[in-house]
């Protein structure tokens, strides 16, 4: 493994992550939503100094997927625990988030056997926007801010598909549509 800060951040981000389930398990709500927001910050951290150090390597795509898929399961068993009711009065929308994430996984594994771990610009903002509306939701300040990430979550799940059928192979750190198109134009050039 090629060690970089952003791939050791990313990491520790996969170790600690399962934690949720067990802060949930035990009823320790405060200790969840610092874990949580702790967890969300590091996400995008590591990002951030991938690109400004200059570390940006596959693994660390790859590591950066496996944290966000692990990170959104781990924090809704371990939200159930601790909130199952305001997991039940959200149920259509944390249903739609699933599907919606589930659908652009799937047609990039079925086409590449891949995940996506393009790093969209709209994945991006969609994971912050998603993260911090869970984190209020969780918190009983309102449900409003992950009910309004959905459109993002849905925007960035078009997006990511389109760039799945777009690009004639995978790889990761595609931004956009847009540069998928052009990285299609120049391999079939």
């Amino acid at each position: 493994m090629k060690r970089t800060l952003p791939n050791l951040i990313s990491l520790t981000r996969i170790v600690l992550t399962p934690l949720l389930v067990v802060v949930g398990w035990n009823g320790w709500a405060t200790i969840f939503l610092v874990l949580f927001a702790l967890l969300l910050f590091s996400d995008f951290l590591d990002g951030l100094l991938a690109r400004s150090l200059d570390q940006q390597t596959r693994l660390g795509a790859q590591l950066d997927t496996a944290g966000d898929v692990l990170l959104m399961i781990c924090s809704m068993i371990g939200g159930w625990l601790l909130w199952p009711d305001r997991i039940l009065a959200e149920a259509l929308f944390f249903l739609t988030v699933l599907g919606m994430l589930g659908l652009s996984g799937m047609i990039c594994l079925i086409k590449y056997r891949h995940f996506p771990s393009y790093h969209a610009w709209s994945a991006k903002i969609s994971t912050a926007v998603a993260g911090i509306g869970v984190w209020f939701l969780f918190a009983g300040i309102t449900p409003w801010v992950f009910r309004v990430s959905i459109g993002v979550l849905a925007y960035s799940a078009i997006e990511e598909i389109l760039i799945t059928l777009i690009l004639p192979h995978w790889q990761p750190d595609v931004p956009t549509v847009f540069h998928a198109v052009r990285k299609r134009k120049e391999a079939d050039a």
